[in-house]
């Protein structure tokens, strides 16, 4: 078992501004895009294309953001936001708090795997393949799910950084090494 291959697929943050509070109908006039209807949800739903970001927007100076394939393009579709924000005529007085939430990322560990074994031999494990396809592997440290699947790809959730999913790719790949060795390549 080598070298996991790692690709993020979706970054949540929650994005504070301190001290400012947005008005949702003003500012839904005034960036391009904007969904806003508060009798079906209460914030405004805006939509970022370079980089692609999803945010949503709420009247207390919170925001989601989602959507984001890097820390790097998360955090430049929130700086452009925040300058559009600026020349909506909010004043936004310092840069917003940014939190990671959720990573989730896609692992391939290029073997098949045997998840009724796995199943067995692990209690921190869920495999009900009736009901889903893919094996439940809840880690301590990092505190992350990994789903994974009999193909040998994979996907971890719930992690707060790009260490979070390089640990998880590491400990599974130990922890299926240390019990099966090479025996676990079975087609």
């Amino acid at each position: 078992m080598g070298k996991v291959k790692q690709q993020i697929q979706n970054i949540v943050l929650s994005v504070t501004y301190e001290g400012v509070e947005f008005d949702l109908e003003k500012l839904a006039r005034s960036l391009e895009g904007a969904r806003y209807d508060p009798e079906v949800f209460p914030g405004i739903a805006y939509k970022s294309y370079e980089p692609p970001a999803s945010f949503l927007i709420f009247a207390s100076g919170k925001m989601n953001c989602v959507g984001a394939k890097s820390m790097r393009d998360a955090k430049l579709a929130i700086k452009k936001l925040t300058r559009k924000l600026g020349k909506a005529g909010i004043k936004v007085k310092s840069e917003p708090k940014v939190k990671v939430q959720n990573i989730v990322a896609s692992f391939d560990f290029e073997r098949e795997f045997d998840l009724e074994r796995i199943a067995r031999d692990f209690e921190n494990t869920e495999y009900e393949p009736e009901v889903f396809p893919g094996l439940v592997f809840r880690l301590d440290e990092p505190k992350v799910v990994v789903l994974l699947f009999v193909s040998g790809k994979g996907v971890c959730a719930g992690a707060k950084s790009m260490g979070d999913i390089k640990k998880a790719a590491i400990k599974i790949t130990k922890i299926l090494k240390r019990r099966y060795g090479r025996d676990e390549r079975r087609h």
